[in-house]
Formats: structure tokens, C-alpha cells, sequence
């Protein structure tokens, strides 16, 4: 008995660390198109916010944009949007707005689907 407990356990254990992974990368990898895209709503010395929310944070981080680049990364056809030489994640990327002047999911704007965010934040 005590030998399917641990079966079971192990099996929740992975099944919720898969999950958390899902959500680490859902508009990191991007077509080139979608990531051309976003790059269109950047400019340097903006103020953006990075916020993942399936994650479990709570308060967006600013960041100012100091760098902007977009290309190929060493998987199958992807591409991938670089601010100050990091690779972001479009769905947990918030730009400025006219729109209420909350920040808006750079994701939606460049068309990648993601699950579980807001299309506007209150930083």
C-alpha cells in the first residue's frame, strides 16, 4: 500500500511541476511574424511591465527598455523578442496603452494566444 502512495504522490508531484512549466513559455517562442510584431510597439527608454500571473506573482515588475532585439532562436522555425538582451515571454509582457492607460498584453497585440492572463494590468 505504502509503495502506490509514493506511485501516487510522485505522479501529482510531476503533473503539477508540467503545469507550471506550461505556463513558463507560452509566447516565448513566437513565429516571425508575431515576433516583428511586438517589436513594432516597443521604443527605447519605454517603461514596460513583465507580470505572469499563472505564476502566482502578485505585483508587475517595470522594467525600462534599454535594448530591443528579435530573432531566430535554435528551435525548429521559432523566434523570440529580446529586451535588454533577455528573451521575454510575450504573455507576460504588459505595454502602455491609450486605452485607459492600463498596461495592455503585448501577446494579444502581436496575435500569440495565451491562456490565463489579463489583457490589462493596474501596475
Amino acid at each position: 500500500m505504502l509503495k502506490y502512495l509514493k506511485i501516487f504522490f510522485l505522479a501529482v508531484t510531476i503533473t503539477l511541476f508540467s503545469t507550471q512549466i506550461a505556463y513558463g513559455d507560452q509566447c516565448s517562442y513566437v513565429n516571425k511574424g508575431q515576433a516583428l510584431k511586438a517589436a513594432t510597439f516597443l521604443k527605447l527608454n519605454q517603461l514596460i511591465y513583465l507580470f505572469c500571473e499563472p505564476c502566482g506573482e502578485t505585483v508587475p515588475q517595470p522594467v525600462t527598455i534599454q535594448s530591443i532585439s528579435v530573432g531566430t532562436v535554435s528551435y525548429e522555425d521559432f523566434w523570440q523578442l529580446s529586451i535588454n538582451d533577455r528573451g521575454v515571454d510575450l504573455a507576460y509582457t504588459y505595454i502602455p496603452s491609450s486605452l485607459g492607460q492600463k498596461p495592455i498584453n503585448l501577446a494579444a497585440l502581436a496575435g500569440c494566444p495565451a491562456r490565463d492572463v489579463s489583457p490589462f494590468i493596474d501596475p
